[in-house]
């Protein structure tokens, strides 16, 4: 259902080293796909073309990468296909992750309450922007357009993207209309597994891994409500700062890794198998 195509974009057409490297993985496992690469000029025309209602809204973005963010959804609504940003990198084919499901999107992250709370969110499990697909024409994407529309009209200060067009909003809206067009939502592991060094590419961790996103966007640090809320409790007193760190401590299953592995992986499909053969 949901058609084979790559879309990703980046501001020029010439890509950093870096970034030509995962684009590379994204071709090699996926020999029989077409790809289709973006710089800003052709996002603009994809807008232009396909929806030149959206054209004014999405020209009066403040920010470059709220345009990027717009530029995604509509892209997947217009053509179908699995959309995924230049600094993720693929490990394996996305056909079984995709097969019978008209639209997929996948766990960014699991926040603990304090920090919903601290971002002002409506839900724990936080949806990816970075990477998602779906068949052309799936109506939550005019519900997502609807809702960016709304929130770029100014209720939201300057500078915040992650509520206005980024994952926050997404994740408001998938959240809302999951059951209603019957959304299929892929655990965290399987596109957004943890960076570091510790969470190898090797059997067993890798068992659902297909993609990881190495989060190279420097946009993020001046938008971190967490990163700020952290260094703000260094100027807390005594009493605060304990009561600081007891709320980390309760906090700590949030930041674990998830699972690598699920049961259904290690049980045998007949009970009976092994009693068959005798």
């Amino acid at each position: 259902m949901i058609p084979k195509i790559i879309h990703q974009t980046w501001k020029k057409s010439k890509l950093p080293e870096q970034f030509r490297a995962y684009q590379k993985t994204w071709i090699h496992h996926h020999p029989d796909w077409e790809y289709r690469f973006y710089d800003d000029a052709a996002c603009r025309l994809v807008v232009q073309k396909s929806f030149p209602d959206l054209l004014p809204l999405y020209n009066g973005c403040a920010y470059p990468v709220q345009r990027a963010d717009i530029f995604r959804y509509l892209v997947v609504a217009s053509c179908g296909g699995i959309y995924a940003d230049i600094d993720m990198e693929c490990y394996k084919n996305m056909e079984p992750l995709l097969a019978g499901s008209p639209c997929v999107f996948g766990v960014e992250t699991i926040l603990s309450p304090r920090q919903t709370r601290r971002l002002n969110h409506r839900h724990q499990e936080r949806i990816a922007n970075c990477i998602f697909a779906a068949k052309p024409g799936h109506p939550i994407f005019d519900q997502v357009m609807n809702e960016v529309a709304l929130r770029l009209d100014g209720r939201y200060p300057v500078g915040e993207i992650i509520e206005t067009t980024g994952p926050g909003m997404l994740t408001d809206v998938v959240q809302k209309y999951r059951r209603q067009y019957d959304l299929h939502i892929l655990p965290q592991i399987c596109w957004l597994p943890p960076r570091g060094s510790y969470y190898p590419d090797i059997f067993p961790f890798n068992l659902h891994m297909y993609a990881k996103h190495h989060f190279s966007g420097t946009w993020k640090r001046s938008n971190d409500k967490i990163e700020t809320a952290r260094a703000g409790s260094q100027k807390m007193g005594v009493l605060d700062r304990i009561r600081e760190i007891l709320c980390d401590i309760r906090d700590f299953r949030y930041k674990l890794p998830p699972s690598p592995v699920w049961r259904e992986d290690f049980s045998f499909p007949n009970k009976n198998v092994f009693r068959s053969k005798q």
